[in-house]
């Protein structure tokens, strides 16, 4: 009669409310997800990049670069250039509460401004490569060499702008 008055109280497998599963303890290592690569983009930047194999060569902003010599890798503008920009930017969104659509026009300007200035910098640029190669027929190798790295970097900082 005990056992009957047991069976009584626990509910059989399969009714509603029974929490009892039949079968083997499941193993909780088993039960879980597939790990998932992490696809998103990580948010700190990447390792700085070990160093050239080479010395970089720098001129100062404004002067004639020889072939194989590259300008400072932090920009195709000099510094002076580069801060004038962004003040007028500064400008420009500090004057947008009291004149949205005169600020968005002064932007557009700014925008077309900076990029006449860039075309100007790269075009002086690939001047003082080809300068430096004195008409390119006679140039060695080793020249021809250092000014085809000069206008890597050139097309680099162009991109990266």
């Amino acid at each position: 009669m005990e056992h009957r008055r047991h069976a009584e109280r626990v509910p059989a497998p399969g009714v509603p409310g029974d929490t009892r599963v039949a079968g083997p303890v499941p193993d909780p290592a088993a039960d879980a997800p597939e790990p998932v690569p992490d696809t998103a983009p990580d948010p700190m930047p990447a390792a700085e990049p070990e160093p050239a194999a080479e010395p970089e060569l720098t001129t100062a902003p404004g002067s004639a670069a020889a072939p194989g010599t590259a300008a400072a890798p932090d920009g195709l503008f000099d510094p002076a250039e580069t801060e004038r920009f962004r003040e007028r930017w500064r400008e420009v969104q500090s004057a947008f509460v009291d004149d949205p659509g005169g600020a968005v026009r002064r932007a557009d300007a700014l925008a077309a401004e900076a990029a006449e200035a860039l075309g100007r910098a790269v075009a002086a640029h690939r001047r003082a490569l080809s300068d430096g190669l004195g008409g390119g027929a006679g140039a060695d190798t080793e020249r021809l060499r250092l000014a085809l790295r000069g206008y890597r970097d050139l097309l680099d900082r162009v991109c990266a702008s």
